[in-house]
């Protein structure tokens, strides 16, 4: 994302989280088919692109790209979640709530 170009946003993610990044177009197969029940109907999950845009949209109800969102160390969240803008100054505040509910034990 352009936003990680930032110099103060490079030394917040580099010092103050652990970043993953689920890549929801990755193609590669997965090792079997996993079948998932979503909105009343069996889905197929066949790639691991599959796995992750399931996984955004079942525990986090959103399908867009890129999607941020801050967790605890249990994987539950921290803020408010942060779709796709540009603004650099709008997701450095975005860090710093997260950061700053970490810190508090949110």
């Amino acid at each position: 994302a352009s936003v990680w170009t930032d110099p103060r946003v490079k030394d917040m993610l580099d010092n103050g989280y652990v970043l993953i990044t689920l890549m929801v177009d990755d193609k590669e197969r997965l090792p079997e088919v996993i079948e998932v029940n979503e909105n009343g109907r069996t889905t197929k999950l066949k790639t691991i692109g599959d796995k992750w845009s399931y996984l955004q949209r079942h525990k986090f109800g959103a399908n867009a790209q890129p999607y941020y969102i801050a967790l605890n160390n249990q994987g539950q969240p921290i803020g408010p979640s942060y779709a796709y803008d540009e603004n650099v100054d709008k997701y450095i505040q975005f860090l710093q709530t997260g950061l700053q509910n970490y810190k508090i034990g949110k």
